[in-house]
């Protein structure tokens, strides 16, 4: 990771700066928008963990994790976002919460969904290291109400082992 790269936990007081990369073009029918109410309650879960990506200080991505405490050892990757996309932010930061939840928690399976069509994502998620499982149809229904397939991906502990061996 570059000198002035880190990755750690997002608070309350980077919730402008989400709310502004979430925002950004072309990002309407990827990752999702909240409203600053619903980032502060989903970060104050404690089932919940907010990443960071930050750059010479200033927040460049950020990731939602949801569903630590689940019994069963199974997250939820709920959403990923960068600001400046296709020049290795998503990478360096996908990479950085896969690492965190792996040495950091007892998590056996980390998931998520992305939409069929956003082949990007998920060539990304295939290079980190995400297997897909299969399409779930009509998985999302947009604010317009139309139904959206979505890939369901995962990478396990096991699978992350064998990466890093």
């Amino acid at each position: 990771m570059a000198q002035n790269t880190r990755i750690d936990r997002a608070g309350p007081d980077d919730i402008p700066a989400i709310m502004a990369i979430e925002r950004g073009p072309g990002y309407e029918h990827l990752v999702g928008r909240w409203e600053v109410a619903e980032h502060a309650a989903e970060m104050a879960k404690p089932s919940v963990r907010y990443f960071a990506l930050r750059e010479s200080g200033a927040l460049a991505g950020f990731a939602i994790v949801q569903n630590l405490d689940d019994p069963s050892q199974k997250a939820h990757l709920k959403r990923i976002a960068v600001a400046a996309p296709g020049g290795g932010q998503g990478a360096r930061l996908l990479a950085g919460l896969v690492e965190a939840l792996f040495s950091e928690t007892r998590i056996n399976r980390l998931d998520l969904d992305v939409f069929v069509g956003n082949d990007r994502a998920r060539r990304a998620y295939e290079k980190a290291g995400f297997a897909a499982e299969g399409i779930m149809r009509d998985h999302h229904r947009t604010a317009e109400g139309e139904f959206r397939d979505a890939w369901l991906m995962s990478i396990l502990r096991r699978d992350w082992e064998a990466r890093r061996a």
